[in-house]
């Protein structure tokens, strides 16, 4: 890039996941092979949710594309870390010589800031820019995104303990012949659930058809919906599944246990994002052989970022997080109305947190404030808590 041979933002300690109410720092790293005339150089903080689709209407010469879009800003600041202050138009702007340079930055988070969202047509995306605000010319720019987690207190939830239960059922018409009715129950172990655990679901079916049914299937579905100006779209994407028993006509048969593993997913609700919204459900769906629609029930659960602590023994002096800013995980002991485990044998602990990358690749950060002289890290996947059990018993 002629006179700048690298421009980079890097984070102190290699931190690029921050909980909100967190400070932000790091540097930009500028190394110069010949001295730019600069007004100054400038770190841009910005945090926003925005999404965007179209779609097309009537056909021929009356055929028109709709536009739904909407956004909203949590914070955008720019500082100056060398040279002129931006909108100082007094004097000679400086010159930025050659070498290696450092300048370090520090931004103070605020408490109420949706969790890191990449979801296709919206997101909610938290980046630091690096800017060379050169006179007359093109800026140079280096670009990287952050993720930022909403800590979701399962413990805040009354319903996280509680398993969430449904049933449904339907009658099949062939012809002029009507057979009895299928029914099927299905129910989780609990309401709430973080990245690393499992949902256990059980469940039984009634067939009182004459048809067989081939088998049940279990899955976590989550449904994103996208709240525009004048219109919502929801999209929606299986994050875990698992197969279970079917049953034969004029009969009875428990599903047996579908184990869904719950992957790094954003918590539920996306709060404090009003134009984004998140849910989660254990779909379960019973096969009906045959042209029929399949018979299913949807059972709501909560995903969130601190695990339920009435479900793990022992003291918080048992284990702890490895990782600076999360926060410790109360012993089950000051909980009111926690499980006396004394004479038993006491749940296991859960394993440290870690931060894990969503499936499915990164997205692409640059946007229309971006150009072809953007350098800097411009693909991102956000990353979430995540208990990892493989290695430890879980409940």
């Amino acid at each position: 890039m002629g006179k700048l041979k690298s421009f980079v933002v890097s984070f102190d300690n290699n931190k690029d996941v921050y909980q909100t109410g967190e400070i932000v720092s790091g540097k930009l790293i500028a190394d110069v092979t010949e001295g730019i005339k600069a007004r100054g150089v400038r770190v841009r903080f910005h945090g926003f949710a925005y999404l965007h689709w179209t779609e097309s209407h009537g056909s021929g010469e009356h055929r028109r594309t709709e536009h739904y879009s909407a956004e909203e800003t949590y914070f955008n600041q720019t500082v100056t870390v060398w040279g002129k202050e931006s909108g100082d138009k007094t004097g000679e702007n400086p010159i930025l010589p050659a070498g290696y340079h450092e300048f370090p930055f520090r931004y103070q988070l605020g408490t109420a800031l949706p969790s890191s969202f990449e979801g296709g047509i919206g997101y909610v995306r938290y980046s630091i820019k690096g800017i060379v605000d050169r006179p007359w010319r093109f800026d140079h720019t280096t670009k990287c995104a952050f993720t930022i987690l909403d800590m979701y207190d399962l413990n805040q939830e009354q319903s996280a303990m509680m398993p969430s239960t449904n049933q449904n059922s339907k009658t099949l018409c062939c012809l002029c012949c009507t057979s009895g009715p299928i029914e099927l129950q299905a129910q989780t172990d609990r309401g709430g659930y973080c990245p690393g655990e499992r949902v256990l679901v059980r469940g039984s079916l009634e067939n009182n058809s004459n048809t067989r049914i081939t088998k049940t299937t279990a899955k976590i579905l989550q449904t994103v919906t996208f709240h525009a100006t004048r219109k919502s779209r929801s999209s929606h994407q299986t994050l875990s599944s698992a197969e279970g028993l079917g049953c034969r006509s004029r009969l009875s048969e428990n599903i047996g246990d579908l184990i869904l593993p719950v992957p790094a997913a954003p918590p539920s609700g996306l709060r404090y994002c009003s134009i984004i919204d998140i849910t989660y459900v254990a779909q379960v769906k019973a096969h009906i052989d045959g042209p029929h629609v399949n018979l299913k029930v949807e059972l709501p659960i909560i995903i969130g970022s601190v695990p339920l602590t009435t479900l793990y023994g022992g003291s918080q002096s048992g284990y702890g997080p490895t990782i600076p800013g999360v926060p410790a995980l109360p012993g089950v002991s000051a909980l009111p109305g926690a499980p006396d485990y004394s004479g038993a044998t006491a749940p296991p602990l859960p394993p440290p947190p870690t931060y894990a990358e969503v499936t499915g690749g990164g997205a692409n950060i640059r946007d229309s404030s971006d150009t072809d002289y953007t350098m800097g890290q411009l693909t991102f996947a956000p990353k979430y808590m995540y208990y990892d059990w493989s290695q430890h018993p879980q409940p």
